[in-house]
């Protein structure tokens, strides 16, 4: 392993996050009508001043330390590549951190309105692995007042902006000859998925060309919540951030239900399906490749699946909404399936209130996640179309045992290796979903058995909000710093697809040969 280049990329990724943390400052040149109040703005841009200042401080010491000009020149393992790939995004927590530390501490008389009053560093790493793996779980009890916090919040959106399109993207970008051993790590972040395949020759070019499609989807986004509904500039740009991500912070306490608005509901349910779909049907479109839109098997699966949902929390709604009925259920019914099925976690309503039997299918289709190569969470839809078929052929091979035949996805063969390792994937994903919320009853005394299962199954997935104690008008603050940091961990392992974590865990990962 090289670990000093390793180290060395990392220490410039730390001088790079370190310069992002100054882009809330942006928040001096919104109208003074950002929050319907006129407060000093200075004080809240104090932590993030600090924060940058030690990142760049921190980036520069590790770059210099690691620096060695023979090993710099050296390409990457794929060894390598794991432990970079998990190391960013460890870092990305930890960093991000700081100005929920940096607000919750009075330096100076600066901090007028502490974020958090205990826990503080648990509780700061929390938000902030929630905002860069764009879960949307909050530790946050009660939610702040957001003109006492305006830089802060916008940072929380703005994080999930960054893991959406994907740390390791981003670092592909800036660093465009990292070597093969990365690009391994990025092949599912970047819109391929298990079939390898990219809509470009490059990796360089798949990931600008991504990125322009992201940062197109956001813009769009910003200006229809601005141009056509009562959205100040500043919330519509938090909440296309997060939308776009598939992340679900707000700046209001109760979510996009404070809105209460239909047409913002509307708007944003339209991108939040839009962010599910893998950028590779982007591209596509625009290139003018409608033959590879319509063959493409897993997005014909992703529309289909979401609209069996819709249909069914419809139905099932159809008699909780004794006034109203098919209004408020197709309301609330689609926005809620499309923002559970893709991982986003915006709430318009809270679901905890609704029937058993809806709560029951919400949840189970909170683990399907959207498309490969898309900004959301869960197991993806081609590991369940691969996994479908898989289990099709085993049932006709049952009644034909001299049959020939493999898993086809778009009319491709699937790799018998490819079966296997998202065979293991899934197996390995139930596995954590079973043992996780065990040892969060066993951390907690007060916890039900349906907070603990879906506060794993909602942050191992990437979605935010549960149900019982952690429902979309709940928080996760109540849990302890063990259990806390246990979720922090869930969550990250669920943004970088459990095999890239847990080979750093195995022993001969670190062995030489």
């Amino acid at each position: 392993m090289n670990l000093k280049k390793s180290t060395y990329l990392v220490g410039k990724f730390i001088t790079y996050f370190g310069l992002f943390l100054l882009v809330p400052l942006v928040v001096f040149f919104f109208p003074n009508n950002t929050t319907g109040q006129i407060v000093p703005l200075y004080p809240q841009a104090f932590p993030f001043v600090v924060s940058s200042f030690i990142a760049l401080l921190l980036g520069f010491i590790v770059k210099n330390f690691s620096y060695d000009p023979d090993l710099i020149k050296t390409d990457l393992s794929r060894k390598d590549g794991f432990f970079l790939a998990s190391l960013i995004w460890l870092v990305a927590g930890l960093l991000g951190s700081f100005p929920y530390i940096f607000s919750s501490i009075d330096f100076f008389g600066f901090v007028v309105d502490p974020i958090f009053k205990n826990s503080i560093i648990v509780n700061s790493i929390f938000e902030s692995v929630s905002g860069i793996t764009t879960t949307g779980a909050t530790s946050f009890s009660p939610f702040p007042e957001v003109q006492n916090h305006q830089f802060l919040i916008f940072w929380r959106s703005l994080s999930q902006w960054l893991g959406g399109i994907g740390i390791i993207l981003l670092v592909l970008v800036v660093f465009p000859r990292i070597s093969v051993g990365v690009m391994q790590i990025a092949t599912d972040q970047e819109g391929s998925g298990p079939q390898k395949e990219r809509i470009t020759p490059r990796l360089y070019e798949t990931g600008i060309t991504l990125l322009y499609i992201y940062v197109g989807l956001t813009v769009t986004l910003v200006s229809l919540l601005f141009g056509l509904s009562d959205l100040n500039l500043y919330d519509s740009i938090v909440h296309a951030l997060s939308t776009v991500s598939s992340g679900g912070f707000s700046s209001y306490p109760l979510n996009i239900q404070s809105l209460d608005s239909v047409l913002i509901e509307s708007i944003i349910v339209l991108f939040m399906f839009l962010s599910g779909i893998s950028f590779a049907i982007f591209y596509f479109l625009i290139s003018g490749n409608y033959r590879k839109i319509i063959e493409n098997s897993e997005f014909k699966a992703y529309v289909i699946i979401n609209l069996i949902i819709i249909i069914l929390i419809v139905f099932t709604l159809n008699k909780f909404y004794d006034f109203d009925s098919i209004y408020q259920s197709l309301r609330y019914g689609i926005f809620q399936s499309i923002s559970i099925t893709t991982g986003t976690g915006f709430t318009s309503f809270n679901f905890d209130l609704w029937p058993k039997h809806t709560k029951i299918i919400l949840l189970a289709f909170m683990v399907l996640g959207g498309c490969s190569g898309s900004t959301t969470g869960g197991v993806k839809i081609i590991r369940l179309l691969i996994v479908f078929k898989r289990i099709l052929l085993e049932i006709k091979r049952r009644v034909s045992p001299n049959i020939v035949s493999t898993v086809k996805i778009n009319g491709k063969s699937v790799e018998e290796e490819i079966v296997s390792g998202v065979l293991s994937f899934m197996v390995l994903y139930a596995g954590i979903c079973t043992a996780a919320p065990l040892l969060i009853m066993i951390l907690e005394t007060n916890v039900s058995a349906l907070t603990a299962f879906s506060a794993v199954l909602s942050c191992i997935t990437n979605v935010g909000p549960g149900f019982s104690q952690v429902n979309p008008h709940g928080d996760y603050a109540f849990f302890s710093s063990g259990s806390k940091m246990l979720l922090s961990f869930l969550m990250i392992l669920g943004r970088l697809e459990i095999f890239t974590i847990f080979a750093l865990l195995i022993p001969s990962f670190w062995k030489k040969y």
